[in-house]
Protein backbone atom coordinates (compact mmCIF):
# COMPACT_ATOMS: atom_id res chain seq x y z
CA UNK A 1 0.00 0.00 0.00
CA UNK A 2 1.47 3.37 -1.09
CA UNK A 3 0.33 5.38 2.08
CA UNK A 4 2.84 2.76 4.35
CA UNK A 5 5.67 3.93 2.22
CA UNK A 6 7.52 7.03 3.14
CA UNK A 7 7.34 9.88 0.29
CA UNK A 8 11.13 10.83 -0.71
CA UNK A 9 10.33 13.29 -2.90
CA UNK A 10 7.95 16.63 -3.61
CA UNK A 11 6.23 15.30 -5.85
CA UNK A 12 5.06 12.14 -3.63
CA UNK A 13 4.93 13.95 -0.10
CA UNK A 14 2.16 16.02 -2.33
CA UNK A 15 0.29 12.50 -3.54
CA UNK A 16 0.58 11.45 0.26
CA UNK A 17 -0.88 14.07 1.44
CA UNK A 18 -4.02 13.95 -1.05
CA UNK A 19 -4.32 10.12 -0.21
CA UNK A 20 -4.43 10.21 3.63
CA UNK A 21 -6.84 13.00 3.13
CA UNK A 22 -9.13 11.28 0.48
CA UNK A 23 -8.32 7.66 2.86
CA UNK A 24 -9.90 9.60 6.03
CA UNK A 25 -13.20 11.32 4.13
CA UNK A 26 -14.21 7.78 2.86
CA UNK A 27 -13.59 6.27 6.56
CA UNK A 28 -15.84 9.07 7.73
CA UNK A 29 -18.44 8.65 5.18
CA UNK A 30 -21.79 7.69 6.05
CA UNK A 31 -22.67 6.49 2.11
CA UNK A 32 -21.52 3.08 1.48
CA UNK A 33 -20.25 4.23 -1.87
CA UNK A 34 -17.41 6.57 -1.34
CA UNK A 35 -17.87 8.11 -4.71
CA UNK A 36 -21.58 9.42 -3.44
CA UNK A 37 -19.85 10.94 -0.60
CA UNK A 38 -19.43 14.53 -0.95
CA UNK A 39 -16.17 15.56 1.04
CA UNK A 40 -14.70 12.22 -0.66
CA UNK A 41 -15.48 14.10 -4.19
CA UNK A 42 -14.08 17.02 -3.15
CA UNK A 43 -10.99 15.56 -2.35
CA UNK A 44 -10.92 13.43 -5.39
CA UNK A 45 -11.24 16.17 -7.41
CA UNK A 46 -7.90 18.26 -5.40
CA UNK A 47 -6.19 14.93 -6.21
CA UNK A 48 -6.79 15.03 -10.29
CA UNK A 49 -5.78 18.99 -10.78
CA UNK A 50 -2.48 17.76 -8.61
CA UNK A 51 -2.22 14.52 -11.25
CA UNK A 52 -3.50 16.98 -14.04
CA UNK A 53 -0.34 19.55 -12.95
CA UNK A 54 2.40 17.77 -12.63
CA UNK A 55 2.23 13.95 -13.88
CA UNK A 56 2.10 11.04 -10.93
CA UNK A 57 4.98 9.56 -9.45
CA UNK A 58 6.49 6.22 -10.57
CA UNK A 59 5.42 5.11 -7.33
CA UNK A 60 1.71 6.33 -7.69
CA UNK A 61 1.57 5.27 -11.08
CA UNK A 62 2.82 1.60 -10.41
CA UNK A 63 0.22 1.27 -7.50
CA UNK A 64 -3.05 2.91 -9.23
CA UNK A 65 -2.85 3.30 -12.78
CA UNK A 66 -5.09 1.59 -14.99
CA UNK A 67 -5.33 -0.99 -12.09
CA UNK A 68 -6.63 -1.13 -8.50
CA UNK A 69 -4.75 -0.46 -5.98
CA UNK A 70 -5.00 -0.40 -1.78
CA UNK A 71 -6.20 3.12 -0.36
CA UNK A 72 -6.70 1.31 2.94
CA UNK A 73 -8.94 -1.87 4.13
CA UNK A 74 -10.90 -2.43 2.44
CA UNK A 75 -10.85 0.56 0.10
CA UNK A 76 -9.53 0.52 -3.56
CA UNK A 77 -8.61 3.18 -6.17
CA UNK A 78 -7.77 3.52 -9.35
CA UNK A 79 -6.70 6.25 -11.68
CA UNK A 80 -7.37 6.38 -15.27
CA UNK A 81 -4.18 8.42 -17.17
CA UNK A 82 -6.10 8.75 -19.89
CA UNK A 83 -9.33 10.51 -18.55
CA UNK A 84 -7.57 11.87 -15.68
CA UNK A 85 -9.82 10.34 -13.25
CA UNK A 86 -9.93 8.51 -10.23
CA UNK A 87 -12.12 6.00 -9.31
CA UNK A 88 -12.84 4.82 -5.65
CA UNK A 89 -14.76 1.82 -4.08
CA UNK A 90 -15.16 -0.35 -0.88
CA UNK A 91 -13.49 -3.54 -1.12
CA UNK A 92 -15.41 -5.48 1.30
CA UNK A 93 -17.29 -8.73 0.48
CA UNK A 94 -20.89 -8.92 0.15
CA UNK A 95 -22.07 -10.41 3.50
CA UNK A 96 -20.47 -7.27 5.48
CA UNK A 97 -21.87 -4.50 3.50
CA UNK A 98 -23.76 -3.44 6.03
CA UNK A 99 -25.15 0.37 6.84
CA UNK A 100 -22.13 2.42 7.64
CA UNK A 101 -22.32 4.47 10.88
CA UNK A 102 -20.12 7.44 11.68
CA UNK A 103 -17.89 6.84 14.82
CA UNK A 104 -19.64 9.86 16.59
CA UNK A 105 -21.14 8.98 19.47
CA UNK A 106 -22.65 10.95 22.38
CA UNK A 107 -20.41 10.35 25.75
Amino acid sequence: MILTNTPTTDKQRAEHFHLVSIRFACLLATKQDPMDCERVALRIAKLERQLMHSNPSQLFSSQFENQAGELGDNLAMRYNHHTGRITIWRNTPLHQCGKVFQLRANV
